[in-house]
């Protein structure tokens, strides 16, 4: 093993789930760096402490999973497991203190951290080491920070151990300093009592959806299972029952796709609390999609299966995109194939970075070869939203291209509709800019045709809610069409939960349409 591996400490009925996810993440973020993990690096037939030992001697970071569970569990007469010299946790954490291997404890779904007097003595210093969190709810962000740190002591011991003059088994710099810069004034302030609220509204939203809307079905599971993923790291009970609701809706929904989605955002809630269970679901899911005749909805069910077997059967979740780009392929209409290639690209970015580089690439492709005007803005709009969110560096000239191409279309009506898509995309980068294309735009799209006319002005709105928010509510406001109006009010909200969660709050629960309600609370909640 190389002199730069990572150790992952846990206790199998604590933290299973979240151990094999990392060290699948490890694998891919660190390729040349082993990642012990006894499950996979134990060969039949070796002393397991024997092994441990040599394998921290070869290891200069050890990252300890803390779950609720980790103090408490006991063996089978009752005793607590950290009091038995010879518990396995408990030597691999008294070893890699004594021989300076960097110790990260992360705490899992709200775990506490430990005190020093429910700590045995050798491992004392535990207590006194800055804690990451990672948790259910929201997991990419609190791995991606430990995969920072875990990346920069990699750097560090390997800088170390080739510098001139220097020695591999140099003193590390403390643990608590690294973490002290990582845990600096970004730790993001969770307000508990304000996502609870939220999720709760959420949920009772999604419960009162009229008779009309329930029988959909598919779409309660799918808000319900959204919710519970949400709501697991700060209250697992409620989120268990949310998620067992959300499966029985779905398995309940006659029409096709609504239960193949709802029973696949249910596997995605549950991977990383049951993933046996998430794994049937899984298969259920799968086995439906063979039924889908539409090539364009088949690939998105399968990319949404993917994304839950992602968690604990990356394997699985590979040949899954594979057959989803082979649907991809199958779709003959080309707009609608640059929009489902871009929409697939934004799902697969958590799961497989290059292949959703490739997927915009292919999209790219396609949208550049469409001829049909309004197709052409519609198709640029949601390619662009997709290149500025996974690759924004790429972005820039497709964005330029847009509005090269919006301001050639004759159509009055049609122009405005393509600059407010542009304008969408290019607040981020170039707001002032953005503000001028809004201004040539928006008194165009609210005397244009109904059907051009809400997409116009929801682009509009949404733009607008990073640089004036007042005006941006006033825009989503007018549109006439009810639906549309709240689509409008729900992605102002979105924009806004970040820098005027207050706000974003009002204007969520201002929502008259049950979908887009649950979804800007849910949006909110998340950030």
């Amino acid at each position: 093993m190389p002199s730069q591996g990572i150790f992952l400490s846990y206790r199998r009925e604590d933290a299973a789930p979240y151990a094999r996810l990392l060290q699948y993440q490890l694998r891919e973020h660190l390729p040349d760096v082993s990642v012990f993990m006894d499950l996979d690096s134990i060969e039949p037939g070796r002393d397991f402490a024997e092994v441990i030992r040599e394998a921290l001697d070869s290891s200069v970071v050890l990252v300890a999973l803390i779950g609720r569970r980790w103090l408490t569990l006991g063996d089978e007469d009752g005793r607590r497991r950290l009091d038995d010299a010879d518990d396995v946790v408990r030597s691999e954490l008294q070893t890699a203190l004594e021989k300076g291997v960097r110790v990260i404890p992360v705490l899992v779904d709200g775990a506490a951290p430990p005190r020093p007097e429910q700590l045995p003595g050798p491992l004392g210093s535990l207590a006194r080491l800055n804690a990451l969190e990672l948790s259910y709810g929201r997991y990419e962000y609190d791995a991606g920070r430990l995969l920072d740190i875990i990346q920069r002591v990699v750097d560090s011991a390997s800088a170390a151990a080739t510098a001139p003059g220097s020695s591999a088994s140099a003193d590390p710099e403390p643990i608590d300093r690294i973490d002290a810069v990582a845990l600096g004034d970004d730790t993001p302030n969770r307000d508990q009592e304000r996502i609870t609220r939220l999720l709760a509204d959420a949920e009772h939203t999604t419960r009162t959806r009229p008779a009309r809307s329930r029988r959909l079905g598919g779409m309660q599971a799918v808000e319900l299972a959204d919710i519970g993923r949400a709501l697991a790291a700060i209250d697992p009970n409620r989120a268990a029952r949310l998620i067992a609701d959300a499966e029985r809706i779905a398995r309940s929904t006659a029409e096709q796709y609504r239960k193949t989605m709802g029973l696949a955002r249910t596997a995605r809630a549950l991977a990383l609390i049951d993933s046996e269970h998430a794994a049937w679901l899984i298969d259920d899911a799968e086995g439906i999609t063979r039924s889908i005749v539409s090539e364009a909805q088949r690939a998105v069910l399968l990319i949404t299966i993917a994304e839950a077997a992602a968690v604990t059967r990356p394997e699985r979740a590979a040949r899954l995109i594979t057959d989803a780009e082979r649907a991809i392929r199958s779709i003959t209409d080309q707009p609608q194939k640059a929009y489902v290639l871009a929409n697939a690209a934004l799902a697969m970015a958590a799961i497989d970075q290059e292949r959703a580089a490739q997927f915009i690439a292919d999209a790219e492709g396609i949208t550049r070869s469409i001829t049909n005007e309004p197709h052409l803005g519609s198709a640029l709009a949601c390619v662009a939203r997709a290149l500025a969110a996974i690759e924004p560096a790429r972005a820039a000239p497709l964005i330029a291209d847009m509005e090269h191409i919006s301001q050639s279309i004759t159509n009055e009506d049609l122009k405005a509709r393509a600059l407010a898509g542009v304008s969408r995309v290019l607040v981020a980068t170039d707001p002032d800019r953005a503000a001028r294309l809004i201004a040539y735009a928006e008194p165009i799209a609210q005397f244009s045709d109904q059907s051009l006319r809400a997409g116009a002005l929801t682009d509009i709105a949404t733009a607008l809610a990073a640089i004036d928010p007042d005006r941006a509510e006033r825009v989503a406001q007018s549109i006439t069409d009810t639906t549309a109006r709240a689509r409008a009010l729900a992605d102002v909200a979105t924009v806004l939960a970040a820098t005027d969660p207050d706000r974003a709050e009002r204007i969520a629960q201002s929502i008259t349409d049950h979908g887009s309600k649950v979804d800007a609370l849910l949006a909110i909640a998340q950030t």
